[in-house]
């Protein structure tokens, strides 16, 4: 049996489709997300060891 197009005009397939590509890309974006944030090693340029003095 097909699918029969609604009274939007979309085959309900279509929907499926785009959802599912949706999600795929917002996995892909979250993974690469917490994958770039993790392997960054901490910046240590801004630390002033206690035992040194700045003078201004």
């Amino acid at each position: 049996m097909r699918f029969r197009i609604g009274p939007t005009g979309h085959d309900p397939r279509q929907i499926d489709l785009l959802a599912i590509l949706a999600l795929l890309v917002i996995i892909v974006g979250a993974w690469r997300y917490y994958d770039d944030s993790i392997a960054l090693p901490p910046s240590t340029t801004a630390y002033i060891v206690p035992s040194q003095h700045v003078r201004w």
